[in-house]
């Protein structure tokens, strides 16, 4: 890997909330658009290992580092030196266990972190913990790096999509993408595909530009992130008390 090679880490504290979706699409998007791609499964399920094995060779290639059958993630051998040198796009699905040693070393090797969040309430909550663990956590504050939150299949306009936004604005973590809940992820995962790779489907379509722009948006981001020590030290353990998490999964449309 060259100085331009770029490594994502997507992962949060709490299961389902969509990280293979993520990552495998994120994969796809980045090889449809012509880069050199691999895949990094650090998840026990091994969801993207199996996405890799049924993904058809007349697709964009996308390279896969099945990281999770080492024992321990902060072995020595690191996936790392398991990369093809080529690779200019790392995506690593992290797995949801991950704490303490783990974490450091998943955060050491990522250059840009994404944390996908489902819009309910037990998600807000859980996913507010696991980002304050982060932005907190030792390996971070020795070099922080870019941090954005995708808001995961959501119903847009809708009164938990707004309560979302609210409690990711207070804590001061950007919403860099999000994506509908369409059933086309589903159908996309079954073929090992993505989603980006669906264009004679509407509904694929439709979720294609969301994923350009997360590209770009990643991209744009500096190696070395400019948030110092003393910025984090700054800000709050967890989100201010007005920030309520919600208690309803309600769905109904906002009224205008």
């Amino acid at each position: 890997m060259d100085a331009t090679t770029r490594r994502i880490l997507v992962i949060n504290g709490k299961g389902g909330c969509g990280k293979t979706t993520i990552a495998t699409n994120l994969a796809v998007a980045y090889a449809s658009a012509g880069y050199s791609v691999a895949l990094v499964d650090n998840d026990p399920q091994a969801s993207s290992t199996y996405w890799t094995e049924i993904r058809s060779d007349e697709l964009p290639p996308v390279q896969l580092v099945a990281a999770h059958q080492r024992t321990h993630m902060y072995q020595t051998h690191t996936f790392q030196h398991r990369l093809p040198a080529s690779a200019e796009r790392v995506i690593v699905d992290g797995h949801s266990n991950a704490r303490d040693r783990d974490l450091e070393a998943l955060l050491k090797q990522a250059d840009v972190v994404l944390v996908p969040l489902l819009p309910s309430a037990i998600d807000i909550r859980a996913g507010g913990q696991f980002i304050t663990t982060l932005l907190t956590h030792r390996a971070f504050r020795n070099s922080p790096r870019p941090v954005g939150v995708i808001a995961n299949r959501i119903q847009p306009n809708t009164e938990t999509h707004a309560k979302l936004e609210h409690f990711l604005g207070c804590l001061d973590v950007p919403a860099v993408a999000t994506f509908r809940d369409s059933p086309v992820y589903t159908e996309a995962v079954e073929l090992g595909k993505g989603v980006v790779d669906m264009l004679d489907s509407r509904a694929a379509r439709k979720e294609t530009p969301a994923w350009r722009s997360l590209i770009k948006w990643i991209d744009a981001q500096p190696k070395a992130s400019p948030t110092t020590v003393d910025d984090l030290r700054r800000r709050p353990a967890a989100a201010p008390a007005t920030c309520e998490v919600p208690t309803s999964l309600d769905e109904r449309p906002l009224s205008a």
